[in-house]
């Protein structure tokens, strides 16, 4: 256009010929008479074909290689590239030109046969949808670089995110991701939208037809919410969800941060989410945050709170006191072994064993292949029986009682060599007449004091002082809810005094059922108090204020 503008203000402003322009300017006679004519201030330019390259006569040979991969439906991954294809090409049919011409051909190919896709526009109302997908991401955890799984869940309207790392992908990971998700939010969307996942997706059948597990159907019931499936393949009909997913790998989680722990990687996402919530939200004046807070208004409420996030499955404790889940294997009391059948549910952190309605055992969720989590205190008891246990059992090894104990047993075992293991034995079946924390209390105090013996430790856990009962609750008897420091004047008992000399008090009547229980209450609240002393205090209430009656009084 610079040519054009000086061309023809030369030519037809200052008068100079159109030889002496096209010397000046560097052009042909014919440009300068092309562009005196042309009414049109943009040039055209006529494309003429491109001559044949050395590999027009092989396009069929490429395309019939091409069709019969498509035909046999080799994997996308391990379809034939470019490389390979001139490879084959100079082998088998004798071409001689490079790789260059294969590699656009198969371009040129690939945009004819495929070409690209025009979107809608989507636009969602507050609170219509939710859009849920799992991600992966390296971090350092500890010392050792491992691949979390990325369960992520952004709102339609809002954009507001959640992201979880799990060490898997499992159903109990996806639902408790859920449940964690919606208490985030504080409210339930409409509908969620997925991929065919196989965590919630057993078989995908014509349109949104699908067959689904039943443990993912009790959760959608539990809150409830629907569920939209995109079509295969086709993960772009969740695109706020997929753009999340690039988020936290390459913002959240940018440069493969260290972390010591699961809760503290977990912690830290929590905290990227909610920084999130300051970012102005696409095609919006307002931030991600002030949307959040229209959705929250129309989310459906919590009313049952958490949902169910566990699978279920029903086994057998055996011979040696163990349950078995997901290839690994959970100790229960000894008292349970040969019990059927125990339900053992798995959630994300923890594995739980279920006797009928009882919870008999409870540990951290393990994820690795034929490992062992055991409470020794459940193997306790056995000792009673098979005290040789002590030395080998696996659920003892590394002492897991704590350095008192172990301080015990060697001082047991240098001052009474052949009957220390034994007296440790009887120290540890102690764990089943007194509770752990209490026990260890002791132990610690006779440590301390160098009283190493079985005898020291009955007397200290005898003679502990017992932590404070609550008070009780009178706020059903308006009578005894007063409010006073303890200390009463001595009038209030010269009173009582003359007006027992004056009048004659009429006969106390109580029937013998309320009496005994009123007795037996002050009897176990505080155990000091005589019978005899207990219906005097009920004598004198009733003298002054009258007896209510019943159980109740």
């Amino acid at each position: 256009m610079t040519d054009y503008q000086k061309i023809r203000f030369a030519i037809e402003r200052e008068g100079r010929s159109q030889r002496e322009v096209a010397r000046v300017y560097g052009h042909g006679r014919d440009t300068i008479r092309k562009v005196l004519a042309d009414a049109a201030t943009e040039p055209a330019y006529r494309r003429t074909k491109a001559p044949p390259t050395s590999l027009d006569p092989f396009h069929s040979i490429i395309d019939g290689w091409m069709e019969d991969e498509a035909a046999r439906k080799v994997p996308r991954k391990q379809r034939s590239n470019a490389l390979l294809i001139h490879k084959r090409l100079r082998e088998e049919h004798g071409f001689t030109g490079s790789v260059y011409p294969v590699r656009r051909y198969l371009r040129k190919r690939s945009r004819r046969l495929n070409p690209q896709q025009v979107y809608f526009t989507l636009v969602f109302q507050p609170g219509e949808e939710a859009q849920v997908d799992w991600g992966q991401a390296h971090v350092v955890l500890g010392r050792q670089t491992v691949s979390v799984h990325l369960f992520c869940f952004r709102l339609a309207y809002s954009r507001a995110a959640f992201v979880r790392a799990y060490p898997s992908e499992k159903l109990e990971c996806f639902m408790d991701g859920h449940v964690r998700a919606l208490r985030h939010f504080d409210g339930v969307p409409q509908r969620c939208c997925y991929d065919n996942l196989r965590a919630a997706v057993i078989q995908v059948g014509h349109g949104q037809e699908r067959r689904l597990n039943e443990q993912f159907k009790r959760l959608m019931a539990h809150y409830p919410f629907q569920a939209r499936f995109c079509n295969v393949e086709s993960g772009h009909e969740k695109g706020r969800v997929e753009n999340l997913v690039k988020l936290a790998q390459r913002d959240f989680l940018a440069g493969v941060p260290r972390f010591a722990d699961f809760d503290a990687l977990n912690a830290h996402l929590e905290r990227c989410c909610r920084e999130d919530l300051a970012r102005p939200a696409p095609h919006s004046e307002k931030t991600r945050g002030e949307l959040l807070e229209e959705e929250r208004a129309v989310f459906h409420p919590l009313v049952r709170g958490d949902g169910p996030a566990y699978v279920t499955r029903t086994t057998f404790a055996g011979k040696d006191s163990l349950v078995q889940f997901e290839r690994n294997f959970y100790s229960v009391p000894v008292a349970e072994a040969y019990t059927y059948p125990v339900v053992v549910r798995g959630y994300a952190d923890r594995v739980e064993a279920w006797k009928a309605d009882d919870l008999i055992a409870a540990h951290p969720r393990s994820w690795g292949v034929g490992r062992f989590e055991l409470d020794y205190l459940h193997f306790i008891p056995l000792l009673a029986a098979k005290p040789g246990g002590l030395a080998n059992a696996r659920a003892f090894l590394g002492e897991p009682w704590g350095e008192d104990f172990t301080r015990f047993r060697a001082e047991l075992g240098f001052r009474n060599p052949e009957s220390g293991e034994r007296e440790f034995v009887e120290l540890l079946l102690l764990f089943t007449e007194h509770p752990e924390a209490e026990l260890k209390r002791a132990v610690a105090k006779c440590a301390q004091l160098r009283a190493f013996s079985v005898a020291a430790v009955r007397g200290t856990l005898a003679f502990t002082v017992s932590a404070p009962r609550p008070s009780m609750d009178v706020s059903r008897w308006p009578g005894l809810a007063v409010e006073t420091d303890g200390v009463r004047p001595a009038t209030e008992y010269d009173a009582l005094l003359l007006s027992a000399d004056t009048e004659e008090p009429e006969p106390l009547t109580i029937p013998e059922t309320d009496l005994s229980w009123a007795a037996a209450k002050l009897a176990r609240y505080d155990e000091r108090f005589a019978v005899d002393a207990a219906v005097g205090d009920i004598a004198l209430y009733d003298r002054r204020q009258g007896w209510r009656g019943g159980p109740g009084a």
